[in-house]
């Protein structure tokens, strides 16, 4: 099984957002299926999506030297999960940043087959805030191989 959690990166400007597009996988639809919910993936893998999103954006603003946890979620507008052929697409945008943490607003949206990629709009209420913690990449991740899925998932 392979967790992908961002499959394509499709906007990014360093310290300040990160649009990601997710596609559900096979595997992801099928997790609920021992509780009688099967064909959706888990809202709360969409969350785990936008935190790996925000690990990006700080990986990449920092030149492969930092990276990040959550810390806290403020709060969050959950969608409904993932259906067969539905991809999630996201929009973070960095709202308050210190030397250890990142306060990220969050914008979701269900892309159906065939429908393009939105613009975020952040005139009316976030769908959802969290903070992430800041720490050094290299205890973590190997930076080269880091950068390597970063390439991959901006189709560099």
């Amino acid at each position: 099984m392979r967790w992908r959690l961002v499959d394509k990166a499709v906007s990014f400007t360093p310290w300040e957002d990160i649009a990601i597009i997710k596609a559900g996988s096979l595997e992801e639809y099928s997790l609920l299926e021992r509780w009688g919910e099967s064909g959706l993936a888990p809202a709360s893998l969409l969350l785990e999506s936008c935190v790996q999103a925000a690990r990006w954006l700080v990986e990449t603003s920092s030149s492969f030297s930092l990276t990040c946890d959550l810390q806290e979620v403020g709060f969050w507008h959950a969608m409904e999960g993932l259906r067969p052929g539905e991809r999630y697409w996201a929009f973070l945008h960095v709202v308050e940043r210190d030397d250890e943490s990142l306060a990220l607003a969050l914008r979701q949206k269900r892309l159906l087959p065939g429908h393009g990629v939105p613009e975020p709009d952040f005139r009316r209420d976030a769908d959802g805030m969290f903070s992430v913690s800041l720490t050094h990449l290299p205890a973590r991740y190997l930076p080269c191989d880091r950068k390597g899925l970063w390439q991959e998932i901006r189709h560099e």
